[in-house]
């Protein structure tokens, strides 16, 4: 029995590697950019949308979102002075990490603030959290104080009040302070108590302090160790398996500077280890890995979610500059030959300290150059942050093989109408770019709060326009009321370890329970993507007879062969209908029901051509929800100018009047009226000229002798209009007119 079931046991791991080894992505799977979108097989093969996820808070610690407890800073330099010092204690003493010994004041607490704690950190520091504890000396807590800042110990900033509690004070201050000095004034009364503090510390929860403050105690190798356990449980295979199980075909892999470079700015030995993790897990699923630069050396926007709160040192540093290539030069190495690796995402979210002196372009530019020397083929994401404004097009470098990401978010969380605006604005400025600056867009973040409708406009027109995407983020341990939908994963009722008490196994022992298992599961979210991560390749509806409206609520129609088009026309009848043909590259020509093409001779649109040549091809760009914009192949998009004058091709970008609405036509009677002619001439019998009465607009009129001979013919005629024939001889005649196809004629007699 042992041996067949080590025989069964052999035989379904065989079978496993057999499916894992036809399941990992190979050469074929290389993406690069082909124009607007991604292909495989290095951009000659099917165009690939990407879908997934960011994964926050793994590699790149986001205090927020993750259980990393708050870092305190390096006191090792600090001094302390005080109002007074009761014998034989200290003030040095409350930086020594003992609880048991103190700092005292020696005299009851009073009300009259003249008892105050006053540290001088020697250099300005960045903190959001002050803790003076009394420990086990009972009692002596601060009754009450004040906490005030200063940057000479001369003008100082009240940025906190409270009531004592208990002997452990732990104040989260209002906002992030960057200050040398630091003053506690007592302000109670406690007539049986001393002031006592026996630790004193101030924290900030960013990853740069969470990191150092975890070497401070533990060092460098066994804090990468202590991470590995928190990174271990925070994605596991089990997740991989869930993204995969939505339709998801990438992750974004956000990864903060310190995990693969060392203070001292050495490449880590380890420091690859989680990302050749997830790069193999993610190959054996068909999926790809953007890797993410989420924040560099000395900071690169100033936002605490990059890494580094308040400091945006990047910009004006050589050194932090280098140490950033650096990196990137280690990145491109080791991965330039792997298809699982979408792109190289060089910096996240970068704002410059100064766009005029410093622009962001260039810093890319840099990094672009340098990693490009290493590895020709894999794609680079450019960083449109805050927006496009901030960036150049790819011609302006000669950058190749680059996609652009945005970021969209609209803090105004709650406000509905708000959101709408939003999300159609980012998509016209995405349409705008994607095809002004022939590139591929990935929208890297993106949140739509509690809104499941907008969600599906927002994915859905990413997907109208082949936009990759993936959204903020996987799993986040923060419980948010009202719901926010930052997870698939939004809640973890754990214990978060302290990180400057706990021992290094309660840390470890802490964060490994982590896992997703223990989270609460976003399902409405889960609902809201699923519909949209296998939608197919968007192409345009080629076969299909439209018609197409504008802002003004007008249709498009024809108007004939050789008058200009226009955008006049209340309801759908011949003119207003057009088949959507395949003009080749992806492009569409219209073909009028005059069985001409569409096309644009000095900006304007005629509906003339007998042949689809350059001017009759267009971008048929969907914007969703049955919204388009038309793109001509002289770089200009189709306007309806308001209805007020004919249409033409001539905008620099898609606005109000370029966009247009599209409606599917189904040729029966009870969705097209088929037009249907009747006429009247008048005068009959007439002499030098008539007038013809019709239903119909820009017609065609013949007039034929006896035997059928075409006398003479008038072109573009609309109803009322006077047709000279005072060049015939008085006789009998047929009157021909002719519309969309039908004729009908009259009888004339000319005396």
């Amino acid at each position: 029995m042992k041996l067949k079931t080590v025989f069964v046991n052999l035989f379904f791991t065989l079978c496993l590697s057999i499916l894992t080894a036809n399941a990992q992505m190979n050469n074929q799977d290389f993406l690069k950019v082909d124009g607007t979108v991604l292909r495989n097989n290095s951009g000659l093969g099917d165009t690939i949308n990407l879908r997934g996820t960011n994964l926050g808070s793994w590699l790149s610690l986001e205090y927020w979102m993750g259980p990393l407890g708050k870092g305190s800073l390096d006191r090792s330099n600090w001094q302390a002075t005080a109002s007074h010092t009761f014998s034989g204690t200290n003030p040095q003493n409350v930086f020594d990490r003992d609880l048991t010994t103190r700092w005292a004041n020696g005299q009851a607490q009073v009300a009259d603030s003249t008892q105050y704690f006053i540290v001088d950190m020697q250099q300005p520091q960045l903190f959001n959290r002050v803790s003076f504890e009394a420990a086990n000396f009972t009692g002596d807590y601060a009754r009450n104080f004040l906490i005030e800042v200063s940057d000479d110990s001369i003008n100082w900033e009240v940025v906190a009040t409270g009531e004592g509690e208990t002997e452990n004070i732990f104040v989260q201050l209002p906002a992030l302070y960057y200050k040398q000095y630091i003053k506690i004034t007592q302000t109670g009364s406690a007539p049986n108590n001393f002031w006592s503090i026996a630790e004193f510390n101030l924290f900030m929860e960013d990853d740069f302090t969470v990191r150092n403050s975890l070497i401070l105690r533990f060092g460098e190798q066994q804090t990468d160790r202590l991470l590995d356990v928190y990174q271990e449980n925070w994605i596991t295979t089990t997740d991989l398996d869930t993204l995969q199980g939505l339709g998801m075909n990438m992750v974004r892999v956000p990864i903060y500077w310190m995990e693969l470079m060392k203070n001292d700015g050495t490449i880590k030995s380890n420091g690859f280890d989680q990302i050749d993790w997830v790069i193999n897990e993610c190959a054996n699923r068909n999926m790809y890995v953007i890797i993410d630069l989420h924040g560099a050396p000395g900071g690169i926007n100033g936002f605490i979610t990059s890494g580094k709160a308040f400091f945006n040192e990047y910009w004006e540093s050589t050194m932090y500059q280098n140490l950033t290539i650096d990196i990137w030069k280690a990145i491109a190495e080791r991965y330039k030959n792997n298809p699982t690796v979408a792109a190289y995402d060089l910096l996240n979210e970068p704002l410059s300290s100064n766009q005029q002196q410093y622009p962001i372009h260039y810093f890319y530019n840099q990094l672009y150059q340098e990693v490009r020397a290493i590895d020709p083929d894999h794609i680079i994401s450019i960083g449109a942050f805050p927006n496009f404004d901030f960036v150049v097009a790819p011609d302006h470098y000669g950058w190749q093989n680059v996609l652009y990401q945005v970021h969209h978010y609209n803090e105004d969380k709650t406000n509905y109408a708000s959101q709408k605006g939003f999300i159609e604005a980012v998509t016209v400025d995405m349409a705008n770019h994607k095809y002004n600056w022939d590139v591929p867009i990935l929208a890297g973040e993106f949140n739509f709060w509690d809104f499941p409708d907008l969600w599906d406009q927002y994915l859905s027109s990413l997907n109208a326009l082949n936009i990759s995407w993936s959204n903020w983020a996987y799993k986040v341990k923060r419980e948010d009321v009202p719901k926010e939908n930052w997870g698939y994963y939004d809640y973890a009722p754990l214990p978060i370890p302290d990180i400057h008490y706990d021992r290094y196994d309660t840390i470890s022992a802490k964060w490994a329970e982590f896992k997703t298992l223990n989270f609460h599961k976003n399902q409405d979210l889960f609902d809201i993507i699923s519909p949209h991560t296998e939608t197919e390749i968007s192409k345009p509806p080629f076969g299909k007879i439209i018609a197409i409206k504008a802002s003004n609520e007008r249709y498009l129609s024809s108007e004939g062969n050789t008058n200009p088009m226009t955008f006049t026309r209340d309801s759908i009848a011949g003119w207003e209908t057009f088949t959507i043909v395949d003009a080749g590259d992806g492009l569409v020509a219209l073909l009028g029901s005059n069985n001409k093409y569409v096309s644009y001779q000095n900006s304007q649109l005629l509906c003339d051509a007998n042949t689809i040549g350059t001017k009759e091809k267009f971008n048929f760009i969907q914007l969703g929800n049955q919204k388009i914009a038309l793109r001509g192949q002289n770089e200009k998009y189709v306007s309806s100018e308001g209805g007020n004058i004919s249409a033409t091709c001539n905008r620099e970008k898609i606005d109000g009047w370029e966009i247009f609405e599209w409606e599917e036509i189904i040729n029966n009677n009870s969705q097209l009226k088929q037009p249907t002619l009747s006429f009247t001439v008048s005068p009959n019998p007439a002499k030098d000229s008539i007038q013809i009465f019709t239903n119909a607009h820009n017609f065609k009129v013949e007039i034929l002798d006896g035997n059928a001979k075409l006398k003479k013919s008038f072109t573009a005629i609309d109803n009322g209009d006077f047709l000279n024939i005072s060049e015939l001889n008085p006789g009998v005649y047929i009157v021909k007119l002719t519309h969309l196809g039908i004729s009908e004629t009259r009888k004339l007699i000319l005396n």
